[in-house]
């Protein structure tokens, strides 16, 4: 009687006999959640002074914020005209985006350029590659996860270009 007691998920003495695993949780989820916050709250406060005038800012009691006119920048550089600390506000995160923007188009340009064409050498296969066959994915499961296979060349071709006609023949060949 006692072993089925034991047995049975509900039973006390089951509770009792398991073992407590004591799971440490990733501290990363609260690093995470902090930095967003911060990074919010950063960014409203940037937004606030760069787009409140000087008196709303001191009614407000804001009276610590970088200077508005930068004079060791004049002394500096003389031809810039009222070199406000606002342009900077606006013309630094304008300047980040254009790079990010740039690295990105760049990115993309280098992989177009590096990319082997179809009737190059380095797209053929050998012995041990493993080349999808027509219908493997078909067998599986919905939740199945697939198995990692070559897509032959002439397969993204029809799927990137709608080459019904191929597909076919493809699985007609292979079949």
């Amino acid at each position: 009687m006692s072993s089925v007691a034991n047995n049975n998920p509900n039973s006390p003495a089951f509770l009792d006999d398991s073992p407590t695993t004591l799971t440490k949780t990733p501290t990363y989820e609260y690093y995470g959640f902090v930095i967003y916050l911060i990074s919010f709250f950063a960014y409203g406060g940037w937004l606030l002074w760069a787009y409140l005038p000087e008196g709303t800012l001191d009614k407000i009691g804001i009276t610590y914020y970088p200077n508005r006119r930068v004079k060791p920048l004049m002394k500096k550089f003389p031809n810039l005209a009222n070199p406000h600390s606002r342009y900077w506000a606006l013309a630094v995160p304008v300047w980040i985006f254009a790079v990010a923007l740039y690295v990105f188009l760049v990115f993309i340009s280098y992989n177009l350029l590096t990319t082997a064409p179809f009737d190059s050498f380095n797209t053929f296969t050998d012995e041990f590659a493993n080349v999808m066959k027509p219908g493997d994915q078909t067998r599986m499961t919905e939740s199945a996860v697939p198995e990692l296979q070559d897509i032959p060349i002439g397969v993204v071709n029809a799927c990137l270009y709608q080459s019904d006609a191929w597909l076919e023949a493809w699985e007609d060949d292979n079949n």
